[in-house]
């Protein structure tokens, strides 16, 4: 039973995960902006603003990539009565998602290829 379930424990479950998600979320963010591309460099100074960005989500975490989308494609993301992202940004359009999709594949394949050099660099030393 969920209600059951002690407080004290789901709060140190919690803390847990903000801490274990801490970097990837920190690494996913990095790896959105590397995979951007052009597009990063067109808006360098939006980068600035991501660790500003990040912080307005309840979440220590979720915020990274979040923001980091939101910047990188120009558009205001948000979830109504809690935070919203890049307000400067225009409302998403459906092909948003679409940049989107293809901005985080481009991020997955730049994630396994250096995971894949760091376990050949780790076998060959």
């Amino acid at each position: 039973d969920l209600h059951s379930f002690p407080t004290r424990r789901s709060s140190d479950l919690f803390v847990m995960d903000d801490a274990l998600s801490w970097l990837p979320a920190r690494l996913t963010a990095a790896l959105l902006w590397l995979a951007a591309g052009r597009l990063a460099l067109r808006r360098g100074r939006a980068l600035a603003a991501l660790p500003e960005q990040a912080r307005q989500t309840p979440s220590p975490n979720s915020g990274w990539p979040m923001a980091a989308v939101a910047l990188l494609l120009g558009v205001r993301l948000g979830k109504p009565g809690s935070y919203t992202l890049n307000p400067a940004g225009r409302a998403p359009e459906p092909a948003d998602l679409l940049r989107a999709c293809a901005l985080g594949s481009r991020a997955i394949l730049g994630a396994a290829l250096l995971g894949s050099f760091a376990l050949m660099a780790l076998i060959l030393a």
